[in-house]
C-alpha cells in the first residue's frame, strides 16, 4: 500500500509543479504564449508538410507516386508559411469561432431555462442568469478576439496554478498517509 500511495504521491507532485509553472507562464506572459502556440502550431504544420513532401520525392517509382501528397505537402507548407507571418489574426480567428460558439450556446440555453419557468421554482432564473453571461461573454469574445484570449490565458493560468497547490496539499497529504 505504501509503494503505491509514494507513486500517487510522486506522480500529484509532478503534476502540481507542472501545473504551477504553465499557470506562471500563462499568467504573466499570455500574449507571448497564445503566440507560441501559434509558432509551434506553425512548426507541426510545416514539418508535416516537409514529411510529405519527402514522403513523396523518396518513392522513385512514378507508378506509385501519389499526387495528394505532394498537395498535402505543399498546402500544408503553406498554411505553415501563413501561419507564421500572422500568428495574431490565426490566434484571434480562432477565439471568434470560440466567441461564436459561446454566444449560440448561451442564447440556446437561455430559451432552455425560461422553458423550465413553467414548472415552477426559481432554478430557471439561475439558469438563466448564468446563460446569458455565457453569451454576453461569447459576444465580448467576437468584439476583441485577441484580447478576450489573453483574458482566458490568464484566468486558464490562474486555474492552474490553483490545481497546481491542490495537487501540492494532497501530495502532501500522501506523504502523511505513507508515514503514519
Amino acid at each position: 500500500m505504501g509503494n503505491m500511495l509514494n507513486m500517487i504521491r510522486s506522480n500529484t507532485l509532478a503534476q502540481a509543479v507542472v501545473s504551477l509553472a504553465f499557470g506562471l507562464l500563462l499568467l504573466v506572459w499570455p500574449g507571448a504564449t497564445i503566440v507560441t502556440v501559434i509558432y509551434l502550431l506553425a512548426a507541426w504544420l510545416g514539418i508535416s508538410g516537409i514529411a510529405s513532401l519527402v514522403s513523396y520525392f523518396r518513392d522513385k517509382s512514378d507508378r506509385y507516386r501519389n499526387a495528394s501528397v505532394l498537395s498535402l505537402g505543399i498546402f500544408y507548407l503553406v498554411l505553415a508559411l501563413v501561419v507564421f507571418i500572422f500568428p495574431e489574426p490565426i490566434a484571434s480567428v480562432g477565439a471568434l469561432v470560440i466567441g461564436v460558439v459561446l454566444a449560440l450556446c448561451g442564447i440556446v440555453s437561455v430559451v432552455r431555462s425560461l422553458e423550465l419557468r413553467d414548472l415552477g421554482g426559481y432554478q430557471w432564473i439561475v439558469g438563466a442568469a448564468l446563460s446569458a453571461l455565457v453569451a454576453v461573454g461569447g459576444i465580448l469574445i467576437i468584439a476583441n478576439p485577441f484580447g478576450a484570449t489573453s483574458a482566458f490565458v490568464m484566468v486558464l493560468g490562474i486555474v492552474l496554478i490553483i490545481n497546481g497547490a491542490v495537487n501540492l496539499y494532497v501530495s502532501g497529504e500522501l506523504k502523511r498517509l505513507v508515514k503514519e
